[in-house]
């Protein structure tokens, strides 16, 4: 739901658009988050494990009520995205964090988060500075 197309704001707040351009590129050494059913089936018919594989990661990133999604890499626990995320906002804005959370993809059942981190707008879109 968008958030901000909700609120009510005093008269002569003129909203101004902008966009971030996100450069989504890799992740290193994820955990092993799909069910190891499979893989230990495999190994008692004499195949290689491949528990490091076990995970099919995608990126998600939040903002005052909007979402996107980076592609999913699958059976990759050192994902390279290397891919631009284009999230319109609206300025001066109600939301103060974005989410930027890497997901693990599950064909049957839910999917599970391995990690989120937030990112402050005052961090992000003050001129100068470095991100902490």
């Amino acid at each position: 739901e968008d958030i901000e197309a909700n609120l009510l704001r005093p008269t002569g707040v003129t909203l101004r658009g902008a966009q971030f351009c996100l450069k989504i590129f890799k992740a290193e050494d994820l955990p092993q988050m799909d069910d190891a059913v499979v893989d230990n089936v495999r190994q008692i018919f004499g195949f290689e494990s491949n528990r490091k594989n076990l995970v099919d990661p995608f990126v998600e990133v939040s903002f005052a009520g909007k979402t996107l999604y980076s592609r999913i890499l699958e059976k990759n626990a050192n994902p390279q995205w290397n891919q631009c995320l284009t999230l319109p906002a609206m300025f001066p804005s109600m939301c103060e964090r974005m989410r930027i959370r890497v997901t693990d993809w599950d064909r049957l059942t839910h999917n599970d988060v391995i990690g989120t981190a937030f990112l402050g707008m005052s961090k992000i879109s003050a001129p100068g500075g470095e991100l902490e």
